[in-house]
């Protein structure tokens, strides 16, 4: 059966919330609820997508750009769809994405412990950095963010 990528749209939140919480690499917080992330879908237009078959969404994966940058996140793929390249395709999708904003590089997160999602990237042509590392804060007013 052929999958599409196409435009993550707000409607598509329930199903990409349901791959989201079956992936072991993917956190869920507030952020993630339905309002901020429609919020992020407006912000982002045209860089986050699905990968749909026969109308059911099998995957998904938000992009986001600062204008210098890009950055992934979530990128995910249901159980029985995996090792199909729907990850892969949806990677490029929105490298494609950015490049055509005349954003050339892009960053991501993986979790330490997720030794699949590393290998993964480093199929995709990903590279670990060992340069910098990753600070954070959080605003007391909203500390799952």
């Amino acid at each position: 059966m052929p999958v599409e990528i196409r435009e993550f749209l707000p409607s598509d939140y329930d199903a990409v919330m349901t791959i989201w919480r079956s992936a072991d690499g993917v956190t869920i917080r507030d952020v993630d609820a339905r309002e901020p992330l429609t919020a992020y879908l407006v912000q982002h237009r045209g860089l986050c997508f699905v990968a749909v078959t026969d109308d059911q969404v099998v995957g998904a994966v938000l992009c986001g750009t600062d204008g210098r940058r890009g950055y992934l996140n979530h990128l995910a793929v249901s159980p029985a769809w995996r090792r199909h390249g729907i990850g892969r395709g949806l990677a490029e999708r929105c490298i494609t994405a950015l490049h055509e904003r005349g954003i050339e590089k892009c960053h991501l997160m993986v979790k330490s412990g997720n030794l699949d999602g590393q290998a993964f990237w480093t199929r995709l042509g990903w590279s670990e950095r060992a340069d910098v590392r990753l600070m954070s804060h959080t605003s007391t007013r909203s500390a799952n963010a």
